[in-house]
């Protein structure tokens, strides 16, 4: 059973990368709460640890607390503003929408993503998308001074503002920053459920600055030293009439063959599989060259690290609602209890 007001207040929470603060106070909050000890890397990433005394591999669980969005880049005297974004975004689906500025002392405001009427419009602009440079946020002031006077700056952090929402089917859910928050509140619901558990010593690595480049990966893995990881991300759901792949809402947990930084090892996945038949657990598979997650830098660390990425299907990825399915995760919470039960020395020979 999924904990709604958990997953909202974490989805809910502004943060864009290099601006993952509040959302890391509050997953530092619930895995203290869980007895868990947590610590920081100098980028932001937030570890927690459980069972670090314990014989056994260590065991890094990896999701990252940013999500897409924009910055602050130059208010014009009019005061409206322009914006440098922050992840991928594609702009036929910025215009229009909802964003929160948030100022450098945590001062919250509206704003709308500004575009031009649609009446009149040349057919030959209408059958184009806007490009990203030229989209601007309009929060509702008469000019630059009036701006500035709110304390908004140029680099001040800009969200997508959006509300939670449990669907008709009530399985489905729907959110912004599904990406990848989904990811960070598996990880409590692993640290709830293996509560009172004894295992090998399991990390949990919430990162930060993934949607730019996989950045918070990369110090995480230097400061946890696993020798067996696992990034949680989403992956893009091809059950729509708009897009079509093999994965799809409510198939269960998706095993990530390849992406464009990571290929899995087959003798990971094998092993991945026969705990996912052991307990019954629903799985699907993804076979996508593009696209990428931490493991694109966890599994470079050292002298390499057996890694793979388990993923939610995920609808309208990289916009203001994002769709998911609560079997999915589900059975990617079942999935991640299952291997830190059974993971030992001898389950690293993977060959």
């Amino acid at each position: 059973m999924i904990d709604l007001e958990k997953l909202e207040r974490i989805c809910s929470a502004c943060g864009i990368s290099s601006f993952e603060q509040e959302v890391g106070a509050m997953l530092t909050k619930e895995y203290e709460r869980l007895g868990l000890v947590c610590s920081r890397d100098r980028l932001g990433s937030v570890i927690a640890v459980k069972c670090p005394e314990q014989q056994g591999p260590r065991i890094m669980v990896a999701a990252h607390m940013d999500e897409v969005g924009f910055m602050v880049e130059h208010i014009d005297d009019n005061g409206f503003i322009r914006v440098r974004p922050i992840g991928s975004w594609w702009s036929h689906m910025v215009l229009g929408q909802w964003y929160t500025i948030v100022t450098k002392d945590g001062r919250q405001y509206p704003a709308l993503m500004g575009s031009m009427a649609t009446h009149g419009l040349p057919q030959e602009i209408r059958s184009k998308t806007v490009p990203i440079e030229d989209v601007y946020l309009d929060a509702g002031v008469g000019s630059r001074e009036e701006l500035l006077s709110l304390g908004i700056a140029v680099g001040d952090m800009i969200a997508p503002q959006a509300h939670f929402a449990v669907m008709n089917n009530p399985k489905y859910l729907c959110c912004k920053a599904f990406d990848d928050r989904i990811g960070n509140y598996i990880m409590t619901e692993v640290a709830e459920r293996l509560r009172d558990a004894v295992h090998a010593p399991l990390y949990l690595a919430n990162t930060v600055q993934e949607e730019p480049g996989l950045r918070g990966a990369r110090t995480a893995v230097e400061t946890v030293h696993p020798d067996i990881a696992f990034a949680i991300d989403t992956t893009l759901a091809g059950d729509t009439p708009a897009n079509h792949n093999i994965c799809s809402l409510g198939g269960g947990v998706v095993l990530s063959m390849i992406d464009s930084n990571s290929i899995a090892p087959r003798g990971l996945v094998r092993y991945v599989e026969s705990i996912c038949e052991k307990h019954d657990i629903p799985c699907q598979y993804a076979v996508f060259n593009k696209g990428g997650t931490d493991s694109g830098n966890i599994h470079k660390a050292f002298d390499g690290v057996i890694n793979m990425t388990l993923s939610i299907p995920i609808r309208y990825m990289h916009t203001h609602h994002s769709m998911i399915h609560a079997d999915d995760v589900e059975a990617c919470i079942r999935l991640i209890c299952e291997l830190v039960r059974d993971i030992k020395e001898e389950r690293l020979c993977m060959e």
